[in-house]
C-alpha cells in the first residue's frame, strides 16, 4: 500500500483519496483502514520508509566492486540521486513545512546516523582505490555526498539537471581544464 500511495502523493498531494489510493493498490477502501488508523497516518508511513537510509546502503552495497572508480562512483550517485529526487518530489508536493522537530536532539542524533551510514556505504565504495585518492574515503565520501545534495536539489542548484557523470567528474577532477601532454621538441 506505501508503494502505491507513494506517486499519488507526488501527483495529487495530502489531496489524494482513500479511494484512489486503494485503486491503486488493488484493495478495497476498507483494508486501508485495517492497516493503518487514518489516512494520515498512511501518509507518515510513506515519508517514514522515503527517509529510511537502509534502502539507498542497500542499494549502494550492490553496486559491482569489479567496477572501477568512476564506475563505482557514478552508479553510487545514481542511486543518490534517486533518492534525493524521490524526497525532494514529497516535500514539495506535500508542501512539507520545515518545523521544528519534536524532539531535536532526537532528530539531530537520527540525521548524524544516517549520514555516518551513508557515508561508511560510499567510503567502502572508495576503499579499494585509497592509495589513488587525496582524501580518506570517508572524506571523499562525505565530499560525494555534500556535491550530490547541492548539485541536485532543485533550489540549491540551478535549472540544469547535472547528471551523475558530471558530479563524479567534479569530484574527481574539479573544474581545470586537462593538461595538454608537453610539445615536443626536434632535435
Amino acid at each position: 500500500m506505501i508503494a502505491a500511495t507513494e506517486p499519488l502523493l507526488e501527483q495529487f498531494g495530502r489531496e489524494v483519496s482513500t479511494r484512489q489510493i486503494a485503486e491503486a493498490a488493488g484493495v478495497a477502501e476498507g483494508t486501508i483502514f485495517r492497516a493503518f488508523a487514518t489516512k494520515e497516518a498512511l501518509i507518515d508511513a510513506v515519508l517514514d520508509e522515503a527517509f529510511d537510509i537502509q534502502h539507498t546502503c542497500d542499494q549502494l552495497a550492490l553496486i559491482d566492486p569489479a567496477l572501477d572508480l568512476d564506475g563505482r562512483l557514478v552508479s553510487a550517485v545514481t542511486i543518490l540521486q534517486g533518492r534525493l529526487r524521490r524526497i525532494f518530489a514529497l516535500f514539495h508536493t506535500l508542501r512539507l513545512q520545515r518545523q521544528p522537530p519534536a524532539d531535536p536532539e532526537k532528530f539531530r542524533h537520527r540525521v548524524q546516523v544516517d549520514n555516518e551510514r551513508l557515508n561508511a556505504a560510499l567510503a567502502e565504495l572508495l576503499e579499494p582505490a585509497a592509495d589513488e585518492l587525496r582524501f580518506a574515503p570517508a572524506e571523499a565520501a562525505n565530499m560525494l555526498r555534500t556535491i550530490t545534495i547541492s548539485w541536485t536539489h532543485p533550489i540549491l542548484g540551478d535549472t540544469r539537471r547535472y547528471d551523475p557523470r558530471q558530479i563524479v567528474d567534479m569530484l574527481l577532477y574539479g573544474i581545470l581544464q586537462p593538461s595538454p601532454p608537453p610539445k615536443r621538441t626536434s632535435c
